[in-house]
């Protein structure tokens, strides 16, 4: 087989969402293209980037697959041997012959014993088959091979750059799969900020990258104007392609945009088509696309106007750190339920000091609870005080 073949084959898989065929078409290309080139070689970029889109498509569909659906039949067959608790999680009892003694009592050690095993071998052939997590690391790894390509080459040609924006890009998808949010913020970043310089705002590959770092800064911690910054730009990208293909479909568009390609060995330079804006360009579709686009392109305007508002109508991140309001909160509801003693003073139960929180600047005393110096001293030396204070 040649690196052709298998190539066709794989993004053959790729497009009918056949994603471990994908893969395993591509490691074959691969293995065939590095009989031919270095691993670092340019001519491994393109090959080494569709190869890692593939590895996180496919542990996408597995970690769906292993976290969403039983076996067939599994349900039923609980049904008939056990019952379960309220919430249908797991079993209680076992009734029927089965797991019972000779006098029919149920024997309950023996029963749990019997399900961890079971539950043990069930994780040990999830393992043979190979966790999603491994197919997130090794799609990070290959499209870190990628990047780093075109990283060095990204100077030479505007379309290679592009190509790195899209690396940086995935790369931020498997960081988001894998929750390392702070990971894919930069790369989600750096992504698009070389789209913004390549590309129109129209362009829906700036509306996708926006609404995905809108989508991560949604998820961290104190971002949440970062994500409504993000996801305004987005939904601005989008008004502008509507208005984009209103007027094309009116006949109101201007001619295509051009870009003067690096001078030749001659020196001069040829006004061409912009090679990037090729796929984006509204002049370069029929009316019947743009109708379909136009479509498409008012419900996702909705949706990203609804995400807008969503985020705008968010209440305001806490000042105060988790574990304060933590303590706090069950200060209030202790203090809620004192029960008062006839002649005792109501008890206080101050967890504030339990709960660990970082070292703020220094600040008045006044409102912090302190030990004084009445507390560490002797009985003898409280009532000399108490003395010397009435005489």
């Amino acid at each position: 087989m040649t690196v052709e073949t298998a190539l066709e084959h794989a993004r053959r898989a790729f497009a009918l969402k056949k994603y471990e065929q994908a893969v395993e078409h591509y490691a074959t290309a691969l293995e065939l293209q590095t009989k031919k080139h270095d691993e670092d070689a340019p001519e491994m970029a393109d090959l080494y980037f569709s190869y890692g889109k593939a590895l996180l498509e496919n542990a996408i569909a597995q970690a769906s697959v292993l976290g969403k659906e039983p076996e067939p039949g599994a349900v039923e067959d609980n049904k008939r041997r056990t019952t379960t608790t309220g919430d249908g999680k797991g079993p209680i009892l076992a009734f029927g012959d089965e797991g019972e003694g000779e006098d029919g009592t149920v024997d309950l050690f023996e029963q749990a014993t019997r399900e961890a095993e079971e539950e043990s071998e069930g994780e040990d052939e999830e393992g043979d088959e190979g966790a999603p997590e491994d197919d997130f690391n090794a799609a990070w790894d290959v499209l870190e091979l990628a990047r780093a390509i075109y990283e060095k080459a990204k100077d030479e040609d505007d379309d290679i750059k592009l190509k790195l924006a899209d690396t940086y890009i995935t790369l931020g998808d498997v960081s988001l799969e894998t929750e390392k949010f702070d990971q894919a913020i930069t790369d989600y970043s750096a992504g698009l900020a070389l789209k913004v310089d390549l590309l129109p705002m129209s362009s829906r590959q700036i509306a996708e990258a926006h609404y995905k770092l809108s989508m991560v800064l949604d998820l961290t911690s104190g971002r949440l104007s970062d994500a409504i910054l993000h996801s305004e730009k987005a939904l601005e990208s989008v008004l502008q392609r509507i208005t984009e293909l209103k007027d094309g479909l009116s006949g109101k568009l201007p001619p295509s945009p051009v870009q003067v390609q690096k001078e030749d060995k001659k020196g001069k330079g040829k006004a061409t088509p912009s090679p990037l804006l090729a796929g984006d360009l509204v002049q370069n579709i029929s009316k019947n696309q743009m109708e379909v686009e136009l479509q498409e392109l008012e419900s996702l305007k909705e949706d990203l106007a609804l995400k807008v508002d969503e985020l705008k109508t968010m209440p305001a991140e806490p000042l105060d750190s988790a574990p304060g309001m933590a303590a706090r909160a069950l200060d209030q509801e202790l203090n809620a339920r004192s029960i008062a003693v006839p002649g005792q003073p109501a008890v206080v139960h101050d967890l504030t000091s339990m709960v660990k929180k970082k070292k703020k600047p220094a600040e008045s005393e006044g409102g912090t609870k302190r030990k004084t110096n009445d507390d560490d001293a002797s009985p003898a030396t409280k009532k000399a005080k108490r003395e010397g204070a009435l005489s």
